[in-house]
């Protein structure tokens, strides 16, 4: 996701910041002002840890808070950093990237052991017409699925990263299998509670908001196996109807 330091290999966080960031200079002619925060978390063995906390590691408790009302979602105790150029956000990244959770598995020789969120707060106001509006663009890194029996000579804590990492993916298939149904039948329960995942992405998979998923495939035979079963999980995301996106704007 952060990719490497050159334009050619820079990943996809730093290629939307800069997206967003040339759409919102475009906006200027026509009376926009935008104002922008960001926070780096990462899901390890079902803890939330802050990429951008002031400390090497981070030992508190963060706790995730739903506002019904407004549509947002905060994390307790978190660095949120105002941003107010794409360099900054560079910035943040490389040090975001020193602190993951990362460990050699025989698949993969820099395995990432945990999710990762960046969230892009974004806030716009119109001086010509008084409007205001809010939104969040999250970046999620997901840590891969992989099978107990094609990680070698694994240790414990290997094994503990895995069945969590496997767990929290599970859950995130049945949140959009429930979405689906739920878009079908319009009462169906979603179980976005089952894992701190999908308990953060709550607001960004109920329906006002859109999704988008890109898989990350090897070519080689040997791991097609794994590659098979992301392209069936894409399959279902991609046929699930989670609602259509609304703009969350204000007159001030």
């Amino acid at each position: 996701m952060e990719g490497g330091p050159t334009e050619d290999t820079k990943g996809m966080i730093p290629r939307a910041v800069d997206q967003v960031f040339r759409v919102a200079e475009d906006l200027k002619s026509k009376g926009w002002e935008y104002t922008m925060e960001g926070q780096f978390l990462e899901i390890y063995n079902e803890t939330i840890n802050d990429l951008l906390g002031t400390h090497e590691f981070d030992k508190k408790k963060h706790e995730i808070r739903h506002d019904a009302l407004t549509h947002t979602t905060r994390v307790t105790d978190v660095a949120v950093h105002p941003l107010s150029s794409p360099a900054q956000v560079r910035a943040l990244l490389l040090r975001a990237q020193s602190r993951r959770s990362v460990a050699a598995t025989l698949m993969n020789e820099r395995s990432s052991r945990s999710h990762s969120v960046f969230t892009l707060r974004i806030r716009g106001c119109n001086g010509a017409t008084g409007e205001v509006c809010e939104g969040s663009l999250n970046l999620v890194d997901l840590a891969g699925s992989e099978r107990l029996g094609s990680m070698g000579d694994a240790g414990g804590d290997r094994v503990k990263e895995t069945k969590n990492i496997n767990r929290s993916l599970s859950a995130l298939g049945d949140v959009i299998a429930a979405l689906g149904e739920k878009g079908e039948k319009g009462d169906k329960h979603v179980p976005y509670r089952n894992s701190k995942l999908t308990y953060l992405l709550q607001n960004s998979l109920s329906g006002n908001s859109k999704t988008l998923m890109v898989l990350n495939l090897s070519p080689l035979a040997a791991h097609a196996n794994e590659s098979l079963t992301s392209l069936r999980f894409a399959t279902k995301v991609n046929s699930t109807t989670i609602g259509t996106a609304k703009k969350q704007s204000r007159t001030s």
